[in-house]
C-alpha cells in the first residue's frame, strides 16, 4: 500500500504530511505536488524546506500551466468558471493515480479538506472512495484553523511564510478566490505577471471581459504596477497610479 500525500504548500496539507509521517510507514508515503506555474516563489521555497526538514522527497508533477491553459480557453478562470482546478489539479492528479493503478499497486490518496473550511465542504467525512474507485483519506477533516497551526509547532514546523505576510491562502497567485487585502499585498512582480497574460490574453479573446482576472470591483485593489522598461508610465487597469 502506497499513501500519496497531496501537497500544495499551504498549511492543511502540510498537517497532512506530518501526520502521514506520524502515523503511517515513512517508506510508503509519496508526498507530491502539482505545479499551476502560477505560484509564488515562497511556495516552491517552502517545498524545499519540508523535504530538507522532513528528510522527504517530494514528487513534482507539472500541469499545462494557468497562463497556456488561459489561452487554450480562450477566457480567464474567474469564480463563475472555475475550470482552473480541474485542468491544473484534478486531472494531473488522475493521471498520477493511473501510473499506479497500471501498475497494480494499491494506494490511498491523502489531502488536507477540512469541514470548517467552506460551506460546500462542511459534510466531508474522513474517508471516501470515488465512482471510479479512488480512495481518499481526510486526516483533518474535523480540524479547526488553530488545530492545523498548533500541529505545525508540535512538530518543529514552520508554516509558509505568506502566512505570516497576511495572506490566507497560497496556492496560486492571485488565486481567483484571493479576499482583496490580500491583493493589496501583491509584489509588483506578480502583478506585472498577471498583467502581461492580460494583455496577452486581450490579443486573441473577442469578448474583453474575458481577458481579465479579476472584475473591476477587486481589480481595483492590486498596487499599480509600473510597466516593464517605462518607470514613468503604469500598466493599472484604469490608467491611474495612486
Amino acid at each position: 500500500m502506497k499513501y500519496l500525500v497531496s501537497l500544495s504548500g499551504g498549511k492543511d496539507s502540510t498537517a497532512c504530511l506530518l501526520w502521514a509521517l506520524n502515523t503511517l510507514p515513512k517508506e510508503d508515503i509519496l508526498p507530491y505536488y502539482i505545479d499551476t506555474k502560477w505560484e509564488h516563489d515562497a511556495v516552491y521555497e517552502y517545498l524545499d524546506y519540508l523535504e530538507e526538514k522532513l528528510d522527504v522527497e517530494i514528487i513534482r508533477l507539472e500541469s499545462e500551466g494557468m497562463e497556456a491553459l488561459s489561452k487554450r480557453k480562450k477566457m480567464m478562470p474567474n469564480r463563475m468558471f472555475r475550470f482552473c482546478t480541474e485542468n491544473l489539479k484534478i486531472k494531473p492528479a488522475i493521471e498520477f493515480y493511473k501510473t499506479f493503478q497500471d501498475k497494480g499497486i494499491d494506494f490511498i490518496n491523502i489531502t488536507g479538506v477540512r469541514r470548517d473550511e467552506s460551506e460546500a465542504r462542511a459534510n466531508t467525512e474522513s474517508f471516501a472512495i470515488s465512482q471510479d474507485g479512488i480512495k481518499t483519506l481526510y486526516p483533518i477533516a474535523y480540524w479547526s484553523t488553530q488545530r492545523v497551526f498548533d500541529y505545525h509547532k508540535e512538530n518543529g514546523i514552520d508554516v509558509n511564510p505568506l502566512y505570516k505576510k497576511g495572506f490566507s491562502r497560497v496556492g496560486c497567485y492571485p488565486c481567483i478566490y484571493a479576499r482583496k487585502h490580500e491583493l493589496m499585498l501583491m509584489e509588483d512582480k506578480y502583478v506585472q505577471r498577471l498583467r502581461r497574460l492580460e494583455k496577452d490574453m486581450s490579443e486573441i479573446v473577442d469578448n474583453q471581459k474575458n481577458a481579465t482576472f479579476f472584475a473591476p470591483d477587486r481589480d481595483k485593489h492590486l498596487r499599480p504596477t509600473l510597466e516593464m522598461g517605462n518607470e514613468n508610465q503604469c500598466v493599472n487597469q484604469y490608467g491611474i497610479c495612486e
